[in-house]
């Protein structure tokens, strides 16, 4: 099989699982936001953002460094892997230790226990993320897609049934557990028919994954920092109940397009590491890349902005209707921050994220005071109105600072992979948004609501159906070839 059919063939089997774990993370979060109260919802999103830092220092960029390299032995990788154990130790000891001070800090001492028991996955995760590494190098992403969707959905169904017999969050986070214990058993039973490691350690053998890892996790935490702070800001001013909102909002937003992009870039970076070399072949196909995830986000966060007035009542109920005006801000948020997920991708292929470490840390110094005085100043909505504002400059400079001097001066390219999406999309934004003003009082909310998205789904499909860019088109007689064979198979 060539790589340009691994490539085809692996964001099929990632689209399906991770379809398949956005929509099992959504009616999860709708079944919580609906069951237990506002305070405990909040202390569940804090914890889980407060671990998700431990996560990133864990893996050390160890993963993503062996997917990088073409070559690897099997010291190198035994190394790595007793690494990766050994960091999630410490790791899962640091956590423990420091929960019940990184509770205090926050004002919000009732997050100890939580973070005390996320800590535990730390002991467990590090054995099985070799093993995905190694899968994802091979674009064997059928048998990831697969293991990753069972782990959830154990996951999933512990915490909905232990949900309405316990409504609190600790059902969640057990519930995390599960899925972790699930996954790291999945990956470490077919990872050993791969590769097994063995009982050797030499530190000099992986010292060029460790400066490639060390880069990566510093570019990590620095996005980590600018994605999470005003979740932590508004929990430490306005309590863990406020914090929750906007995380319930953020994470309808902002959070499915960060995991619904990696199905192209996650299998592209692979595929962009074995062509890193040859600077125009990459050029060219950024680009596709970028307009792509554009086409896959701008019409559903365009068209979730402006149904959110029936969407936020609808689906979690009447107590989070505050968080409307925020799901709208950060609808454009999400729409930002989807088109510049794929040059981390393009930085790793070629190397270079320390490029994207130094844009961060800059971007960094803009965030914070932004995050800090929003929220003293108007609360939630001032902490979203700031991450728009140093959102809109990320874009902006994106292009100059990381991608320019990667692939050579493109601008022109760089405007029209974003135009593309967004005028392909514009007739979803016209279409919902009339209809909403239109029915508006006159029928059921479930009605409206439904009428508006079936109505942004066909303009944005007659958009495609007409549309004669070379990119569209090569997009669409690329499905019509595949339901061709598909017809062929099943007659034969």
């Amino acid at each position: 099989m060539s790589l340009r059919e691994k490539t085809i063939s692996g964001a099929k089997w990632s689209a399906m699982a991770t379809l398949t774990i956005i929509g099992l993370g959504l009616v999860q979060m709708t079944v919580l936001a609906r069951i237990i109260d506002n305070h405990q919802f909040g202390l569940l999103t804090v914890s889980l953002v407060i671990i998700a830092l431990a996560d990133t220092l864990s893996d050390f960029g160890i993963a993503n460094s062996i997917i990088q390299r073409k070559e690897i032995s099997h010291l190198e990788l035994t190394t790595l892997y007793w690494l990766n154990v050994g960091l999630g130790i410490v790791v899962c000891i640091a956590v423990f230790s420091l929960s019940g001070v990184i509770a205090n800090v926050l004002n919000n001492p009732d997050l100890a226990p939580l973070i005390k028991t996320l800590s535990l996955a730390f002991v467990v995760i590090p054995h099985g993320q070799q093993f995905r590494a190694l899968m994802q190098k091979e674009l064997e992403f059928n048998k990831i897609g697969a293991i990753e969707t069972l782990s959830v959905l154990a996951g999933f169904s512990f915490t909905v049934i232990s949900a309405f017999f316990w409504p609190l969050a600790m059902t969640a986070i057990l519930g995390y557990l599960v899925n972790s214990a699930v996954r790291t058993l999945l990956f470490g039973y077919f990872g050993r028919k791969i590769y097994r490691p063995g009982l050797h350690f030499s530190l000099a053998s992986v010292s060029s994954n460790l400066r490639f890892g060390a880069w990566l996790t510093a570019d990590s935490i620095i996005n980590y920092v600018n994605t999470n702070l005003s979740t932590l800001v508004l929990a430490r001013i306005l309590g863990a109940s406020v914090a929750g909102g906007y995380n319930l909002a953020y994470n309808v937003a902002v959070v499915p397009p960060m995991k619904l992009n990696p199905i192209i870039t996650r299998v592209l970076f692979p595929a962009f590491a074995k062509i890193q070399d040859d600077t125009e072949k990459l050029r060219v196909n950024f680009y596709k890349l970028l307009s792509v995830v554009g086409i896959i986000n701008f019409p559903i966060l365009l068209g979730l902005m402006v149904v959110s007035n029936n969407f936020v009542p609808l689906v979690f109920g009447d107590k989070w209707n505050s968080i409307i005006p925020i799901l709208q801000l950060l609808c454009i948020v999400g729409l930002l921050r989807a088109v510049g997920n794929p040059i981390g991708s393009l930085l790793m292929a070629k190397a270079r994220v320390d490029i994207s470490f130094k844009f961060n840390v800059f971007k960094t110094f803009l965030f914070i005071p932004a995050i800090i005085v929003g929220g003293h100043l108007a609360g939630a909505l001032g902490v979203t109105l700031g991450f728009l504002l140093v959102q809109i400059i990320n874009t902006v400079l994106s292009y100059f600072v990381m991608i320019k001097p990667v692939l050579g001066s493109s601008y022109r390219q760089y405007i029209l992979s974003l135009w593309l999406p967004f005028y392909l999309s514009l007739p979803t934004l016209v279409v919902s948004y009339g209809l909403g003003l239109a029915l508006n009082g006159h029928l059921p909310l479930a009605a409206m609501l439904a009428i508006q998205v079936a109505a942004g789904v066909v303009a944005f499909a007659g958009m495609l159906i007409v549309s004669r860019n070379a990119l569209v088109v090569e997009m669409k007689r690329q499905f019509c070839r595949n339901e061709k064979l598909k017809t062929l198979l099943r007659a034969g």
